[in-house]
């Protein structure tokens, strides 16, 4: 019986991921609370947003949305010293997702306390924070992210702790902000631009802060008309997280008050956390893989969507658009014991009421199922998420309650995984489940203990009604790599391949080398063969200048260490103050490295007479091995302080590599 009865099972299951429409939206669960976190040198003095103890008094408050905030501590005895505060915000991820916090002020006994600049993360997907003083994180976390749109100069220790040295009372007062809409602009010369956050002299952005998908409009204004185009986008700071998935659709364009035609364009994301539309970005010569349009399609897409020459002269630009939302359905399915009552998402069978949820991002969602007779048992019960491994790749569910006949029920430790790689699940009760998927997650990272069983059937005897209530945490979507290992005869032979490591850069302007394989500029490209071999700028009119420079690039035939570098020529990188880009592409196959096969490390990096740095960050998350030193894109702030190097200079990066044979 049980083998049919498994038979059974893998046919419904195939049958799962239909779509089909929210039967009824759950009622918006209760506001957050915004407090401080706060340990004391001795941990004497603790609080951590849950109840106080004894000696100790929040300033707590809610928190509605955006706006102003304050929070803070009392102490009945002075505090001594600092060991970790941080300002955080309970379920912050979940129901405000991607929202930023800006720090406006610290007050130690009432007196101001000076800060740098901090970011936005979450420890768990679940609080959202801001450290003010934490040193056990030595770098920006990967999920960091600012009010402004840069992580330039972000730290996670912002306050000097001597300031904390006897403590009656401390506050901080924020900012809560929400994704906020703008545009991305360089004139032809790179005079007059604008990257979002504060304007420049010279320029008036009118931003917009979204609140909710809709129909909304931004624009640029130039005190002197903004000669010609470079690159123009429209943005959203934080919009991958805030709306993940959603899509950007231009339904006007204005210069100086005209209309301007334009054809289709894509939504996408350069770092994971900015949506963004291209407008005319000639550098893309290709649709990045997260391309995606509100129509379904991005075969007619395109980076370059208007005729630059209609930007000739403008004093103002402007742009209408809507914020076209992702959505899915959560539902629960379930069969009794006897297979009499099942429900599989879709239009629910006779007997059968279902209370499913639409969901539209991180949060608390509730979902639940009616029977007009009482439900014997349960053989299988699973929350489901209908595409969500398309629509929310890489999320979380994280089971928090369960009530059958409106009775809660003990909860044990679950996972997220997918049976299909289409529908998001976590299994409650599936006996048929021995082990845990290889695709099995959890928020925490934590999969000891966790379990497709995290009830017992016992309390399922007689069933009127079940409803199971979960948090949906923000999780990035998993590489689109084949993370099928290699096996040793396989990698033996790749060891035995001789590869390549080549010097790249790209400056503040541009000026640049890039990648070997980038299509557009690299090492076999068809259009542009010339700029793997130089460095290579631009004019006014946006064309390509030959900046020269010498490349010694490395071939790698065996174990040892290796230098490659770039000595600048005449231009040297002509004005230019800083490096958005400093780093080794090589032709190693980044199976190597993440399979254990091969190992990069010890490097070093030398920019003229400076000093040596030893900083290693080995990137295998894509085809290729690459060596990243600054990357401004995805790593934020360069590891350590250099000056930007004048004609007839050498930037030398040495790395040492095992795993190669002769």
């Amino acid at each position: 019986m049980k083998k049919i009865l498994s038979i059974v099972l893998a046919l419904i299951m195939a049958l799962t991921c239909l779509s089909f429409a929210a039967a009824e939206e759950t009622t918006k669960p209760a506001a957050p609370l915004a407090h401080l976190m706060y340990a004391d040198a001795a941990w004497a003095y603790q609080y951590w947003g849950a109840e106080a103890p004894e000696g100790v008094t929040p300033i707590n408050t809610e928190v509605t949305g955006p706006g102003e905030y304050t929070v803070g501590l009392e102490f009945a005895e002075e505090a001594q010293g600092l060991a970790f505060s941080a300002i955080g915000i309970t379920d912050g991820e979940m129901k405000l997702p991607g929202y930023t916090i800006e720090l406006k002020a610290i007050r130690v006994n009432g007196e101001e306390v000076a800060f740098q600049k901090g970011y936005t993360s979450s420890d768990d997907g679940i609080v959202t924070r801001m450290n003010l003083y934490n040193e056990w994180v030595s770098e920006v976390p990967s999920d960091a992210r600012s009010f402004d749109g840069s992580l330039e100069n972000a730290a996670p220790i912002i306050v000097d702790k001597e300031a904390f040295a006897a403590v009656k009372k401390v506050e901080a007062d924020f900012i809560l902000h929400r994704a906020t809409a703008y545009i991305m602009y360089a004139n032809a010369d790179w005079s007059a631009s604008y990257w979002g956050g504060a304007a420049p002299e010279g320029i008036t952005a009118s931003n917009v802060e979204i609140a909710e998908p809709g129909d909304y409009t931004v624009a640029l204004e130039f005190a002197a008309p903004a000669e010609g185009l470079a690159f123009t986008a429209l943005g959203l700071t934080n919009g991958e997280l805030s709306f993940p998935g959603a899509f950007l659709k231009i339904n006007a364009m204005r210069i100086n008050g005209e209309p301007v035609e334009f054809t289709k364009g894509y939504t996408s994301s350069d770092d994971k956390i900015t949506t963004r539309m291209n407008i005319y970005n000639e550098w893309v010569s290709e649709l990045p893989d997260d391309a995606h349009s509100f129509d379904g399609t991005v075969e007619d897409a395109k980076p370059v969507i208007v005729d630059k020459e209609l930007f000739a002269s403008v004093s103002k630009f402007e742009i209408d658009f809507t914020l076209v939302p992702v959505t899915d359905t959560a539902y629960l399915m379930y069969a009794d014991a006897s297979w009499a009552y099942q429900y599989w998402g879709g239009e629910a069978p006779e007997g059968v009421t279902a209370t499913n949820a639409e969901i539209d991002g991180p949060g608390t969602y509730t979902v639940g199922l009616e029977f007009a007779e009482e439900a014997q048992g349960v053989a299988f019960t699973a929350v489901g998420i209908v595409n969500g491994e398309n629509t929310f790749n890489g999320y979380f569910i994280n089971v928090t309650e369960m009530k059958v006949n409106g009775e809660a029920i003990e909860v044990g430790k679950g996972y997220t995984s997918s049976d299909d790689g289409i529908c998001t699940r976590e299994n409650l009760y599936n006996e048929w489940v021995t082990e845990l998927p290889a695709d099995a997650r959890r928020a925490d990272g934590d999969l000891e203990g966790a379990s497709p069983v995290i009830v017992d059937k016992e309390a399922f005897a007689s069933v009127k009604s079940v409803e199971v209530t979960f948090d949906f945490i923000y999780g990035k979507p998993a590489a689109k790599n084949d993370d099928t290992p290699l096996t040793a005869e396989e990698a033996a032979e790749l060891q035995k391949v001789d590869y390549n490591a080549y010097i790249g850069v790209q400056s503040e302007t541009y000026i640049f080398r890039n990648s070997w394989d980038e299509a557009s500029y690299g090492r076999d490209s068809q259009d542009n063969p010339e700029c793997f071999g130089q460095l290579t700028g631009w004019d006014a009119d946006n064309n390509k200048v030959n900046y020269g420079g010498t490349f010694e690039d490395a071939l790698l035939t065996k174990d040892g260490t290796y230098t490659v570098s770039l000595t600048t020529g005449d231009m040297g990188f002509g004005s230019d103050s800083f490096f958005r880009m400093l780093f080794v592409s090589t032709d190693i196959p980044s199976k190597l490295v993440r399979d254990g096969f091969v190992t990069i490390d010890n490097v070093r990096t030398k920019i003229g007479e400076a000093a040596t740095q030893e900083y290693t960050d080995i990137d295998a998350t894509g085809d290729y091995v690459r060596i990243v030193v600054i990357d401004e894109y995805n790593r934020g702030d360069a590891p350590f302080g250099y000056t930007v190097p004048g004609a007839g200079t050498t930037i030398a990066i040495t790395f040492d590599i095992t795993g190669l044979t002769d």
